[in-house]
């Protein structure tokens, strides 16, 4: 099913100055496909969806965005254009399928309605699975006139290279440190807090920003797993409780608390390297007796664990499997 409902309106983000001008600088011979990508928290689907209203719009501003007055504008803030439409999964965690990408070539090769284009919007494109790719590779080798395909990524390797291939790739990038301090600043975000949430969100400001109420369950995370490693808690339980968290976030913190696991163990002492770094005391005595080898053979499996969130997997048996891993590295010290 192809979907043309309304969403939130779109965020303008000083950090999209630069793709924005880039893209935008011939209006009239944007590339028919394009792969916007880069890390979670970086504001690629706002840029999409201003990426087409501006290229829906009949009298964009000097920046290049939609008017906001125009009938194809109007038409967008009711979230009624017959001309931009969302393919998604449709439900959270699960895969786009082959149907839904039928039904946007039904869609996009029919001409359009109002305005002078079609734009479709296609997030999280990792998300289709292999036939549905193959299904949209069709219409990228063949591209209706005057279509725009819009695929958002946090994960692009994971689409075919056929797919790839065939896309203007925008790379996104984390901001300089000081900018998005400032963002996060003016959000209302305190000075110390945003700068713990931008380490432990790799740089990205959105991401940190979501995750402002994660400073306090990390402690309740890191509880969870000290209590793993000594043999005193049960996986199942504090599976279920990391999936009501959401699983996504929680295994990105142990992820995050993993590194610094890491880096203390090739440095030795705590210093500004570390993501956790108000944590720093408890994580030094959390990785006691852990070798490098150990803890990059957890980062792994936690790696891949965080590659099948978005698959058809099921995140409570995910996250139970890599909580009773962190255990049985943790048995293997106790038994030395």
């Amino acid at each position: 099913m192809v979907s043309t409902e309304q969403v939130a309106p779109a965020l303008t983000l000083p950090w999209h100055q630069q793709p924005w001008a880039t893209l935008l600088r011939e209006r009239s011979r944007v590339a028919h496909a394009l792969l916007l990508s880069g890390q979670v928290g970086l504001g690629k689907r706002q840029f999409a969806e201003r990426l087409a209203r501006a290229l829906l719009c009949t009298e964009p501003s000097d920046t290049g965005d939609g008017c906001g007055m125009c009938r194809q504008c109007r038409l967008l803030l009711a979230g009624t254009h017959p001309d931009l439409a969302r393919v998604e999964p449709l439900e959270e965690g699960k895969v786009i399928m082959v149907d839904q990408i039928r039904a946007l070539s039904e869609f996009i090769t029919t001409r359009p309605h109002s305005a002078e284009r079609k734009v479709t919007i296609i997030c999280p494109a990792e998300s289709m699975n292999i036939n549905a790719a193959n299904s949209l590779l069709k219409l990228l080798e063949e591209p209706p006139l005057g279509s725009v395909l819009i695929l958002v990524s946090d994960r692009p390797a994971m689409l075919p290279a056929t797919v790839r291939s065939r896309c203007q790739r925008v790379d996104f990038r984390v901001p300089a440190r000081d900018a998005a301090l400032t963002w996060l600043a003016a959000q209302g975000v305190a000075g110390g807090e945003a700068q713990i949430l931008l380490d432990m969100a790799g740089g990205a400001p959105l991401q940190a920003l979501a995750e402002s109420d994660l400073l306090r369950e990390r402690e309740q995370l890191l509880t969870d797993i000290e209590a793993l490693g000594a043999q005193d808690g049960d996986p199942v339980v504090v599976a279920a409780r990391w999936h009501k968290l959401g699983a996504g976030r929680c295994l990105g913190w142990l992820a995050g608390a993993v590194t610094d696991l890491i880096k203390l163990a090739m440095v030795g002492e705590p210093g500004a390297h570390l993501i956790n770094m108000d944590l720093a005391s408890r994580l030094q005595a959390l990785g006691q007796g852990l070798h490098l080898k150990q803890l990059y053979g957890f980062a792994d499996a936690l790696a891949e664990a965080r590659g099948l969130l978005a698959s058809p997997v099921d995140n409570l048996l995910l996250l139970e499997d890599i909580l009773i891993r962190w255990m049985n590295v943790r048995e293997k010290v106790r038994q030395k």
